[in-house]
């Protein structure tokens, strides 16, 4: 497992959540408009304003396990089975004093090996990514989709209805550069 490196904004400090995360926002950034005319990727199944970012695999990467790691430390909220992620994470943190939940979407469900409410410290494993096309994924591509939500709800949709929603939302981006 390769060491990843804290990267701060001022005093907020998320870690890589993926071994070269600035290389692989390729297709949908934060805030992207997306419908299924529009979209990057195809076929598309959804439409609103990207509340997360997508960090996508490289070609080689496709049969590999892809290991995820904790952007923050934080207990463990939720792991399970849901539409349009196949397995996923949801991890309670603090970043820069303000109380955040982070979505950690496309899983596969069985490597999420820490319990509820167990603490995970920020760049140890969450996870490993869920193969493509499969139900591990709902279907989707193999990739990351890793949201921060403001406050202390669970919040799982990858999609904002207005740029009002999109709000809610933290863009990582501007916390790893």
């Amino acid at each position: 497992t390769p060491a990843l490196n804290p990267l701060s904004l001022g005093n907020g400090v998320i870690s890589e959540p993926i071994a070269r995360a600035l290389e692989r926002v390729t297709k949908k950034p934060f805030g992207i408009k997306i419908s299924p005319q529009n979209s990057p990727v195809s076929p598309e199944r959804f439409s609103g304003y990207h509340a997360g970012v997508d960090f996508e695999t490289f070609f080689d990467e496709q049969k590999k396990d892809i290991p995820i790691f904790a952007v923050c430390s934080g207990k463990l909220a939720m792991k399970k089975y849901a539409s349009g992620y196949g397995g996923v994470a949801v991890q309670s943190c603090q970043i820069e004093n303000q109380d955040v939940t982070v979505v950690y979407g496309h899983l596969r469900l069985s490597s999420i090996t820490k319990r509820l409410n167990e603490a995970v410290d920020e760049s140890e494993q969450i996870g490993i990514l869920g193969s493509g096309y499969s139900s591990e994924t709902d279907g989707e591509r193999k990739h990351l989709h890793l949201g921060i939500h403001k406050g202390k709800n669970i919040v799982l949709l990858g999609y904002a209805q207005t740029p009002k929603d999109l709000n809610q939302w933290i863009d990582p981006m501007t916390l790893l550069k």
